[in-house]
């Protein structure tokens, strides 16, 4: 054998396990960056999210101060005082100077009224600055906690400066918070000055329209809060370790002038760094996120030269083990079993770096889950916070003037108002969950939708133009009549807030048998016979990115106040839990159609009515011989529904959980009807009614729940069986149970 062939494939091994190592060389030191890149992002996401929530936190804090201000007839300095310290800012919302009511003047005499009001108002000092002729004006009345600060601002005329006026202006014409841009605020009286930034939120009275409903009037002036942003964003960060890295926040642009925060001095050219944009109030943010000194990260230059290392005294002992192929073929053949034992143990910490690397996805994964929770939460918070401070709002104002009968009242109706918003957020988010209680009976979708004319035709308005197109065989369907009313009329309102200008909605009825080519991509359902109920209108329509999210809960392209975003979705969830199928269409500009599929109903026709309002219809009361028990672990929930069933006439005992109840039915057998809840700690709604039946099989059960996931609730057709959804009225309580007692 000649030399040039005996080295020959050791010289093929030795290049290709060089070529080995080296990639593996790389791809460790990538690796290795991209850890570090992750571990960066995570940072700058923690860093931009408390921002963020900071922010919200403080729209919501000037939305609460406008509702007083709604809710309030007048508001003197001593009722804004009162309120403004109830919230505590310094120690809850440090770095925020304060909340104030600044008036709107449009002219010189309106000016001269607010200022002399402001006087008689325990503020005789008050003067309004600085002086001249503009065409509108506007005066600091109010700025709590009245300081050494606040003091200097009272009497300012915001308007007078362009950035403050851009800012007041925004705010009004839209009807919404608007943020300034970076200022120099009146408060700053201390040698080392900071720049600042304010938040106005609008103020309007409130009148009443020819029918008596409630409607924006004219606007007479701001609630806003002026903060210094050094000492907000050293409070947003005090909980924060940033020492591994530097964030600077600037408004609208990366500038020096622009700069608002810079947690410490930014590297020349930091390793890692990243730019959000942030949209608050109308107002751009740009922060810059860049790495500081203390950044640790380990250098993928010592792993990967060990990997080198490694690699090349391998590659050599396989060359070495080929060339001694050559020249003794028993003494390699035992060398390369040795050697090929090491390569199962590189190959096992291979695989088990791969499955690291699973792993790792699998829980960035589950971290864009989380975020899409949070974005729901945040939403829900959002709109129960607006309900609760209304709520607390006009209770607090019922407290403070309990003499004031007419305030009083007023505020009751407003604070019940408010929670029944609140109960009809929870139900439709029930909705979307696919976890509200349903009551599905046998339906004629025509039949349905003629009752439903004259509600649509009031709901459109007499600018659009109703046409109901109706099969004449359509088949039946079996759901919840009043959902698919409702899932009816909210994409009607959808359509009609789709033709500000007018146009024609059509709705029609039709009969569908849908097979597995007819799936769109990402749509599910099962192949088979569907009624067809469409909704189209020939609006503004939607763009493919809006009709991509147009589901997504709290998503929505109305103007704030307009709309909650929970319209489609508690349609999709009402459609989807009754075993059907949503469909929507769309072009901009020609409009959309949504076509619902309820899968056909082949049993027995009954006859049922759609369902209407019963709220003039007094409530029936019951006799001292028919005895309700009440079986409720909440102990307010007990008393408030022994109470409306006591004064109702009927004789109410009551437990507090499913042992307790039992007992009671064993020792007495008078017990008319059970009215239980469905999730309660041992023993539950459902175990206790099978037991109760088991006892006493004609005793009627009404079921009561706010959320039945756990245990579902299924009354099918026995009479004897009902469901009422919490929370619930006492005419619609009274109304159940005669119901029941009377079946």
């Amino acid at each position: 054998m000649n030399v040039s062939r005996r080295w020959a494939l050791p010289a093929a091994v030795l290049i290709m396990g060089l070529i080995a190592t080296l990639v593996a060389s790389l791809a460790l030191a990538g690796a290795e960056r991209g850890r570090d890149e992750a571990r960066f992002s995570r940072l700058a996401d923690g860093a931009v999210a408390a921002i963020e929530s900071r922010m919200l936190a403080q729209r919501t804090l000037l939305r609460g101060a406008a509702g007083f201000f709604d809710a309030s007839d007048v508001v003197d300095r001593e009722d804004f005082r009162a309120y403004v310290d109830r919230l505590r800012l310094q120690r809850f919302y440090p770095g925020v100077l304060g909340i104030g009511y600044a008036a709107y003047a449009r002219d010189k005499a309106v000016l001269d009224r607010i200022v002399e009001s402001a006087r008689a108002d325990n503020a005789p000092d008050f003067a309004f600055n600085p002086p001249g002729e503009r065409p509108d004006y506007s005066t600091i009345v109010f700025l709590e906690p009245m300081n050494r600060r606040n003091r200097e601002a009272l009497g300012f005329d915001m308007m007078s400066e362009p950035t403050r006026r851009a800012a007041m202006e925004a705010s009004r014409d839209r009807g919404h918070a608007v943020m300034s841009g970076i200022v120099r605020l009146v408060q700053e009286i201390d040698p080392v000055k900071q720049p600042g930034f304010l938040i106005y939120t609008p103020l309007y009275r409130q009148e009443r329209g020819a029918a008596g409903e409630l409607r924006q009037g004219e606007h007479y002036g701001w609630v806003y809060s002026p903060l210094r942003a050094h000492d907000l964003f050293r409070a947003i960060f005090a909980n924060r370790d940033l020492h591994e890295i530097v964030v600077e926040v600037f408004d609208g642009a990366v500038a020096p002038d622009r700069l608002l925060f810079a947690s410490s001095e930014p590297l020349a050219r930091p390793r890692l760094s990243d730019v959000r944009i942030l949209r608050n109030a109308d107002r751009d943010w740009v922060v810059r996120i860049s790495s500081s000194p203390g950044f640790a990260s380990g250098s993928p230059l010592p792993v990967a030269a060990a990997v080198a290392a490694a690699g090349i005294l391998i590659s050599l002992l396989l060359a070495f083990l080929m060339h001694q192929q050559v020249r003794a073929a028993s003494r390699t053949e035992r060398k390369v079993e040795a050697r090929t034992a090491e390569l199962r143990e590189a190959n096992r910490r291979l695989v088990d770096e791969a499955r690291a690397r699973e792993a790792a996805e699998a829980k960035i994964a589950h971290m864009q889950k989380l975020e899409a929770i949070g974005q729901l939460t945040g939403g829900i918070a959002h709109d129960f916070n607006n309900m609760l401070t209304v709520i607390i709002g006009n209770l607090d104002g019922a407290q403070r003037r309990p003499d004031d009968l007419d305030r009083v009242g007023r505020a009751i109706r407003h604070a019940r108002e408010a929670a029944e918003r609140a109960a009809e957020l929870t139900r439709r988010l029930l909705a979307f969950g696919r976890q509200q209680s349903l009551s599905p009976r046998d339906i004629r979708p025509n039949e349905l939708i003629e009752e439903m004319r004259e509600l649509l035709e009031r709901s459109l308005g007499g600018s659009i133009r109703l046409e109901v197109r109706l099969a004449p065989r359509a088949w039946r369907a079996f759901a919840d009549p009043a959902q698919l009313e409702n899932a009816i009329l909210n994409l009607a309102i959808n359509a009609r807030d789709a033709m500000p200008g007018g146009g024609t909605l059509v709705i029609e009825t039709g009969n569908s048998r849908l097979g597995e080519d007819d799936a769109r991509e990402g749509e599910q359902f099962e192949p088979g016979e569907y009624v067809q109920i469409t909704v189209r209108d020939n609006g503004s329509g939607m763009s493919p990115e809006v009709l991509e999210r147009a589901l997504e809960p709290f998503f929505t392209t109305k103007e704030v106040g307009k709309g909650s975003g929970l319209g489609l979705s508690q349609v999709f969830g009402f459609v989807r839990q009754s075993g059907g199928h949503l469909a929507l269409d769309s072009v901009t500009g020609e409009g959309t159609s949504a076509s619902i599929y309820l899968p056909r109903h082949k049993g027995r026709s009954t006859t049922v009515r759609s369902g209407g309002s019963r709220a003039g219809e007094k409530m029936p009361a019951g006799k001292p011989n028919e005895v309700v028990l009440v079986v409720e672990d909440d102990e307010r929930v007990r008393d408030i529904s022994f109470s409306t069933l006591s004064e109702l006439g009927y004789t109410v005992l009551q437990a507090e959980g499913g042992e307790t109840a039992l007992s009671i039915l064993r020792s007495r057998d008078d017990v008319r009807l059970l009215f239980t809840d469905v999730v309660m700690p041992g023993i539950g709604g459902r175990e206790l009614a099978d037991e109760a039946r088991r006892l006493f099989p004609d005793l009627k059960i009404l079921f009561t729940s706010g959320y039945t996931r756990d245990q579902k609730v299924h009354t099918g057709g026995d009479n004897g069986l009902a469901m009422i959804e919490k929370p619930f009225a006492a005419a619609a309580l009274a109304r159940k149970i005669r119901d029941l007692l009377d079946s």
